[in-house]
């Protein structure tokens, strides 16, 4: 006999969302030299040395403020919410992806990667990530 399981949309959700506000999370931007690989890739350090560099952009990215929660019952779905992020006036750098992690543990765990689709040339202007769809989305799935 075959044994299925699927998370409780509100319980499996609301683990993930328990550690979303209450940690400091933040976004780092990457080159587009970065190969990602997101079986080993577990740690800010697995990803640091390849941070983009620049005018207006800080080593270890910012801080997402605002983080929030929202559930929607409809699609059994935890949307993770955030502020939008911007760098400049004035940023010059050059970014593909970002990483989206834990800034203040002792493990800096990496939570999600950004793809921007194409290498992002910022020369002397803004660069903003818009979470406007929300950042990231647990859903409970169909049993397996």
């Amino acid at each position: 006999m075959a044994t299925t399981s699927q998370w409780y949309a509100q319980s499996g959700g609301n683990l993930i969302a328990s550690l979303w506000v209450p940690r400091q999370m933040g976004v780092a931007l990457l080159k587009d030299t970065y190969v990602p690989n997101v079986d080993t890739h577990m740690r800010y350090s697995d990803v640091s040395a390849e941070e983009c560099a620049g005018a207006q952009y800080v080593a270890g990215g910012k801080e997402i403020a605002g983080r929030a929660v929202a559930y929607d019952a409809a699609a059994n779905e935890y949307n993770l919410l955030g502020n939008d992020l911007s760098w400049g006036p004035g940023a010059t750098f050059a970014t593909r992806y970002g990483a989206v992690y834990e800034m203040a543990t002792a493990d800096k765990w990496l939570w999600a990667l950004l793809d921007f689709g194409v290498l992002v040339n910022v020369n002397n202007g803004v660069f903003q990530i818009d979470w406007a769809a929300g950042l990231l989305s647990v859903q409970a799935g169909p049993p397996v």
